[in-house]
This record gives structure tokens, C-alpha cells and sequence, in this order.
């Protein structure tokens, strides 16, 4: 065939230029992928296994919280143990100290929850046994209970020091001196540098009315642990039973230097200013109480009975009234407390004698009644009660009364 035509012939088209943006564009994805494989790769994880983080071991928070018990910072004491107990739930010895230091906060419901973990994980431990009773000894009518929990520590470890020291407090507790003062004294002999065992021995004292040994024993325990404020509580209180107004000032500051939070100090002072006759004083550190804690009836009526002392009847009502019926606070409700003798009864009857002085006679006379009934065998109760009856005119002075101190 003859083909004429040249539409069909073969020619090679001119040769193309090289891109050299894309060829630079290339070499730089190659040596990416070379410098991710040699140099990034090998140091990501591999995928779904977790991070490594670092974690304190149980013993340095333990050691933490010594220091910080030391040092009377009671609040991040508890706090380095929890810490500690996160890390290692299964160690008693953790929950044991936690336990002890909420004894000294005053957390003692925590205190036994700490103390009952640390007898469910090791039920033969003396130490669980002996911190598990001293948390029942401050709890209501569980004194019996506090004292076999410390039989159960010494049957296994006669002797412990501890255990001893804090049989001597529910002993005491129980009106059994004797038998306190002879485990006080084996705990001192076993252990004088155990600040417990001095306590005890104040406690064991002190609940004998011996107040000047209690005030050496209460400073033997200060100079082993100095930043307890229990420990000048408990001073002060001794001081203030020998009449020693500024020694016992002086230790209850100290307490609240210690614990600014805790209201007994305070209320402590105010009852030793009282007790001077210095009811403005007085007054001023009651307030001080109900401010720490609003919702203590007995604070309310302590501040109540020292306004009255101070002739500020007005003021005086609604504090003793909160005492006694309770009633509604900025911090919330109040329960008040039932008639009994001694410092209730003085709520009743100092109430019934500010409504007397500002002629509210006939709220007062049922109160003057209500406390001749309920208390008949409480003295100085029956005096002020029938006082406010001389006064409010319903019976005549046949009998000289008893007033109020």
C-alpha cells in the first residue's frame, strides 16, 4: 500500500526541561522521612501502654507529716498521712498515725473510722488496739469499750508503753485512781521520753486534784513536744484550779497561738476571767468561742451568762436562749441542752434572773420552777431559782438565797 500522506510520520518531540523545584520539593520529604525514622521514632512510646509519672514512695510522706506533727501543724499532718495511705492503703501503721492525729484535732468520729482500718488490716497489731481505745475514751459513753480495746493491746505486748499511758487516762476516766496511777507510772518508767506518758501522769493528777504535780508532768510532756496545744490546755486548766489567773491566761494563749480554731481556749479564758471578776474580759474571749463555733449551745450559754455578769441583760437573752431552745445561727441551726445540773443548770436559772431584772417576770418564773423541779439536789441551782421567785415577788425572802458567784 502506498501511503501517501504524511500525517503518519514517526518524529520524536523535543525533550523537557527538568522541574527542579519538584525534584528539591522530593530530597526534602526523604531526608524528613530519614531524620523521623532515625532520630524521633525511637523515642515515642509505643501505643495503649500509659505514661511512666513519678510517684512518692508512702515512707517519705510519713516522714513529712512527723515533721510536720512537730511542728503542731495538725491539719497538714493529716494531710501528708492521707497522701501516704493513697499510695500505700494496706499499710496500719499509716491509718494508726492518721488515727492519733485526729484525736489532737478533735476529729474523733474520723479518728475511730482511721483507728477501725487499722485493726481490719492488722487485727493483732497491740498499736491499732491501744490508739483504738484512746479514740473511744472521747467518745459518749464508751469508756468500757476504750478499756477492754487496751486490755486486748497489752495481752499482746505487756508493757507497751502506749497502751499503758492510755489506760491510765480511761482509768481516771472511770474514777479508778489507784489502778491509774500504777499503769501511769509503768508507762513512765518504760518510756520517760514518751510525751503520752507524761500526760497520762498529769491526767492521773489532775483528776485527784493534785494540781501542782499535774502542772510538772503537763510541762515534761511541753518540753518533749512544745507545739501541742492540748498540752497548754491542760496547764492552763491546772493553773486556773490553784487560782493562778495569769499562768493560765498565758497557756491558753499559747493554745490559741497553736490552734487559732479551736474555741475551748478562748472559752477557757473567759470562765478564768469570770472567776477573777473581770466579767468585760470575760465576755469578750466568750465571744471569741461562739464566733470559732456557732453552732455550741454551751458556748452561747457561757457568753450568755457573762453578759449578764457584766449587766448587759439585753445582750444576754438571745444567747441564753439559743442555749436552751436552740434556735437558727449564720453557721445554722442550734440544739439546745436539756435541764442538768451544774453549767446547764446555770443557763436555766441566769436566763429566768435577766428576765427578772428587766421585769419579764412572768417568763421567768416558770423557768425559776422548771429548775426547783428538774434539779432539786444541785445547791446553787435551787439558791439562784428561788432568788429569782423573792424577787419576782411569787414567794416571800424567808430564807437568805444562794446567788450566783
Amino acid at each position: 500500500m502506498y501511503l501517501g500522506s504524511n500525517r503518519w510520520r514517526m518524529t520524536k518531540k523535543p525533550p523537557r526541561r527538568p522541574n527542579l523545584w519538584r525534584i528539591g520539593f522530593l530530597l526534602l520529604l526523604i531526608g524528613g522521612a530519614i531524620y523521623l525514622n532515625q532520630f524521633i521514632v525511637p523515642h515515642i512510646p509505643p501505643p495503649f501502654i500509659p505514661t511512666a509519672t513519678a510517684t512518692r514512695s508512702p515512707a517519705s510522706f510519713a516522714q513529712e507529716a512527723e515533721a510536720l506533727f512537730r511542728e503542731g501543724k495538725l491539719a497538714a499532718t493529716e494531710d501528708a498521712y492521707r497522701r501516704a495511705i493513697r499510695v500505700d492503703p494496706s499499710n496500719s501503721d499509716l491509718h494508726i498515725a492518721l488515727a492519733r492525729t485526729q484525736v489532737f484535732s478533735r476529729k474523733y468520729n474520723e479518728a475511730l473510722e482511721s483507728a477501725q482500718n487499722a485493726l481490719l488490716l492488722s487485727p493483732q497489731n497491740p498499736m491499732a488496739w491501744a490508739v483504738y481505745g484512746w479514740v473511744l475514751d472521747f467518745l459518749p459513753g464508751r469508756v468500757d469499750e476504750a478499756e477492754r480495746a487496751e486490755r486486748q493491746a497489752l495481752e499482746r505486748d505487756p508493757g507497751l508503753p502506749l497502751a499503758n499511758a492510755y489506760l491510765a487516762e480511761i482509768l481516771s476516766d472511770q474514777g479508778e485512781w489507784q489502778d491509774a496511777s500504777t499503769v501511769a507510772r509503768q508507762a513512765l518508767a518504760a518510756s520517760p521520753d514518751l510525751m503520752e506518758s507524761h500526760r497520762a501522769m498529769g491526767y492521773v493528777y489532775e483528776s485527784t486534784a493534785n494540781y501542782d504535780k499535774a502542772i510538772e508532768e503537763y510541762k515534761a510532756a511541753v518540753a518533749i513536744h512544745p507545739n501541742l496545744a492540748t498540752l497548754y490546755i491542760s496547764l492552763g486548766n491546772n493553773y486556773r484550779a490553784l487560782g493562778d489567773v495569769n499562768g493560765a491566761v498565758d497557756s491558753y494563749l499559747r493554745a490559741t497561738a497553736l490552734d487559732p480554731a479551736n474555741p475551748e481556749p478562748y472559752s477557757s479564758i473567759a470562765r478564768t476571767y469570770a472567776g477573777d471578776g473581770q466579767f468585760g474580759k470575760a465576755a469578750q474571749y466568750a465571744e471569741q468561742a461562739v464566733g470559732w463555733n456557732m453552732l455550741d449551745p454551751r458556748l452561747h450559754g457561757l457568753l450568755g451568762v457573762m453578759y449578764y455578769h457584766n449587766n448587759q441583760f439585753e445582750k444576754a437573752l438571745p444567747e441564753l436562749n439559743l442555749a436552751i431552745a436552740g434556735g437558727q445561727t449564720d453557721q445554722g441551726p442550734v440544739a439546745g441542752v436539756p435541764l442538768d445540773r451544774g453549767t446547764v443548770g446555770e443557763y436555766y436559772w441566769t436566763y429566768g434572773l435577766a428576765l427578772a431584772k428587766l421585769d419579764r417576770c412572768e417568763e421567768a418564773v416558770p423557768l425559776f420552777r422548771l429548775v426547783l423541779a428538774g434539779i432539786p439536789d444541785d445547791e446553787l441551782a435551787v439558791g439562784n431559782a428561788t432568788e429569782g421567785l423573792v424577787v419576782c415577788k411569787e414567794i416571800s425572802p424567808t430564807a437568805t438565797p444562794n446567788p450566783s458567784p
